[in-house]
């Protein structure tokens, strides 16, 4: 009973997230099933991240059954060897589960000569380190605080102002709150602000500065005294939990009793969105973040038959049913696929 009923959650999950995202109606058909355009066959060669294994597998199997004479070969160890297989000739197809960085984008045009060319292939999930999780922003459950904008974020995590509020945020009266918050220093937590979490969070709250609040204190993945791993990201929400006047920078899946989430928005008079399983899927949620596959497409090095045939199964409705079965990553909207099938070569 259990078993089916998590099916039919799923089976519902899947069609609201294709026909559009999320549950409410939109005018998005739903995404088509894969039709060959070309049969294709041949080695499709796949650098990059370990923890995309389990779906590239998945993909794979599918994309075999109607083109039988495809091969891949897959060298999935790190995002770091993505950009170097490709520029390399060594790889045909870059998989990177984290954003891309400015030296990898000019290594590979000075090697190249060339652009490069981004396919988003999924969504990423709601609250795995390993694989692209979307960011939450964490206080208190006792805070009053209930939603902020990006210029406030800017302003309480950052030092340069770049969304253009007129002082940094300090302490919590600041941000409106009276009585005993008044005057109360407000104690940000992070993971390590130079992994890929916080790059994101630079990059797209930030406006690209590096100059963080000098109060950040930030956690490292640890091992306790018997030897178990201690999540980086845990610990920033428990810290939050144990502290009323913190507030914290996690993946929006991790949780702790005394730590609730905060509702976002990019612009001052919103929408302001909760951090929701749903909300990332259908990416409206502002720090939902994306995978995405790097090709070759340029007159150095053109696009592969076959990699771009591969790419239209993987955003197909048959390539994205099976995000799912990987349990972690979530599908695309019928939206942010068809945009993505419109570019491939």
């Amino acid at each position: 009973m259990q078993s089916t009923m998590q099916a039919k959650i799923s089976v519902g999950l899947l069609s609201a997230l294709l026909s559009g995202g999320g549950m409410c109606a939109q005018e998005n058909g739903a995404l088509p099933p894969y039709q060959p355009t070309v049969q294709v066959s041949g080695t499709i060669r796949s650098w990059g991240h370990g923890y995309l294994k389990n779906m590239m597998k998945l993909w794979e199997e599918g994309f075999r059954k109607f083109q039988p004479n495809a091969r891949f070969d897959d060298y999935l160890v790190s995002s770091a060897s993505a950009m170097a297989g490709l520029y390399s000739g060594r790889a045909d197809l870059g998989v990177l589960a984290r954003e891309i960085t400015p030296p990898e984008i000019a290594a590979y045009e000075k090697v190249t000569r060339q652009k490069i060319t981004p396919v988003t292939v999924l969504t990423g999930s709601y609250g795995n380190q390993d694989k692209i999780m979307a960011l939450g922003i964490f206080v208190h459950r006792d805070n009053p605080i209930a939603r902020l904008t990006f210029a406030q974020l800017d302003a309480i995590w950052g030092a340069e102002l770049r969304r253009g509020a007129k002082e940094n945020i300090r302490s919590w009266d600041q941000l409106g709150l009276s009585g005993e918050w008044a005057g109360k220093t407000i104690q940000p937590y992070s993971g390590l602000a130079f992994e890929a979490p916080g790059y994101f969070f630079s990059q797209t709250v930030l406006k690209g500065s590096v100059l963080w609040n000098p109060a950040l204190r930030q956690f490292d993945n640890v091992e306790d005294e018997k030897q178990r791993s201690v999540d980086a990201y845990q610990k920033v929400v428990d810290a939050v939990g144990a502290d009323r006047h913190a507030i914290g920078l996690s993946g929006a899946g991790y949780r702790n009793p005394n730590a609730k989430l905060v509702a976002l928005a990019t612009e001052e008079g919103g929408p302001f969105v909760e951090a929701t399983k749903e909300n990332v899927g259908s990416r409206r949620y502002p720090l939902a973040r994306s995978v995405r596959f790097y090709i070759n497409n340029g007159p150095a090095l053109p696009a592969d038959p076959k990699v771009t045939e591969f790419l239209r199964y993987v955003l197909s409705r048959d390539g994205q049913a099976q995000v799912l079965s990987e349990g972690d990553f979530l599908p695309l909207t019928a939206a942010a696929a068809q945009e993505e099938l419109s570019k491939l070569p």
